[in-house]
């Protein structure tokens, strides 16, 4: 090879190398990206676990000294802990009013004969109740298109298979992948109730002086539920926008531009009745939170809210 040749040829390595470089930092950097939102969302998660943890411990002490069967309340926290808190919101009120006793909050549950609570604490079956995280679906690599070898060295990495890297790794040095961490952003914090034949059902209107509850009551508390959904409405829609802004990494950007689009089809449902029954489906921790006896009733009157609007909250399956 000649003099000029052998330059040319020098030249052309010394691109490929530099593309190469560029290259590997192109994906160094976009995988940190991913990483670091990930990686928030995570923190973010646990600190959301950590309130509801203690909401249903709370809920749990104050109904302990008032005396509940341990047996029921154990029943309740593997079957359908949700209802936990609500019984303890009820039972609060009822005792405020003068009407709680032992004999009353007891009658308020029935647990079926054959239930076995495996010997486990009230404490170890809210942690149980109260996942971190929730498992993420097992990730497909990106199937690769037939490359050559200088393709697939110098070849920049695609989008796919930098979340595929990122998604398959441990983000807080425990099992926890980033898959979990994506998956877990919407999940709830506590579970619902479990699939299967009922162990433990709940009549809170053991506790209600008045289980009918008039048209001023209804209104009212139509009113308190849908105020708190449309502040939830503006205050993301804005979240959003603003997080938009500026955000450079692809993969942040589809996530929340999922969440843009579904609450702007959302906000833009003409039926009002249905527009809230779809905010509960996109966030029913507000119902969840706010939740009263009194509450589920209207959630059950056509004349306020959708028709299975309070079957969100009452019928929702989760596996253990």
């Amino acid at each position: 090879m000649g003099f000029f040749g052998k330059v040319a040829l020098g030249s052309a390595l010394g691109g490929l190398a530099a593309d190469m470089k560029e290259n590997r930092q192109y994906a160094k950097d976009k995988s940190e990206r991913v990483q670091d939102y990930l990686y928030q969302r995570g923190l973010e998660r646990r600190q959301e676990v950590n309130k509801t943890r203690n909401a249903l411990q709370n809920s749990v002490e104050y109904l302990q000294s008032k005396d509940m069967d341990s047996r029921s309340l154990n029943a309740l926290l593997m079957q359908n802990p949700k209802e936990v808190l609500r019984l303890a919101q009820a039972a609060q009120e009822a005792e405020q009013e003068g009407r709680l006793t032992k004999s009353i909050l007891n009658q308020a549950v029935e647990v079926a004969s054959d239930f076995d609570d495996q010997g486990l604490t009230a404490s170890e079956l809210i942690k149980r109740a109260t996942p971190d995280f929730v498992s993420g679906a097992d990730l497909k690599k990106p199937d690769e298109v037939e490359r050559n070898v200088m393709q697939k060295l110098f070849g920049r990495k695609s989008s796919q298979d930098i979340l595929y890297d990122v998604y398959s790794e441990s983000l807080f040095g425990d099992d926890t992948t980033g898959a979990d961490v994506a998956a877990s952003i919407s999940a709830p914090t506590i579970k619902g109730r479990k699939k299967g034949p009922n162990t433990v059902s709940v009549d809170i209107g053991a506790l209600a002086e008045d289980t009918s509850y008039d048209s001023t009551y209804k209104v009212n508390a139509a009113k308190d539920i849908k105020d708190n959904y449309d502040r939830f409405l503006q205050e993301e829609t804005a979240r959003i926008a603003g997080e938009l802004e500026g955000e450079e990494d692809q993969a942040t950007k589809d996530l929340l531009l999922a969440q843009q689009v579904e609450l702007t089809r959302i906000n833009n449902i003409e039926n009002t009745a249905t527009k809230y029954y779809e905010l509960m489906k996109f966030n029913p921790s507000i119902a969840q939170n706010i939740m009263v006896p009194g509450y589920l009733v209207v959630l059950s009157d056509p004349d306020y809210f959708k028709d299975g609007t309070a079957d969100l909250f009452t019928s929702s399956d989760e596996d253990e």
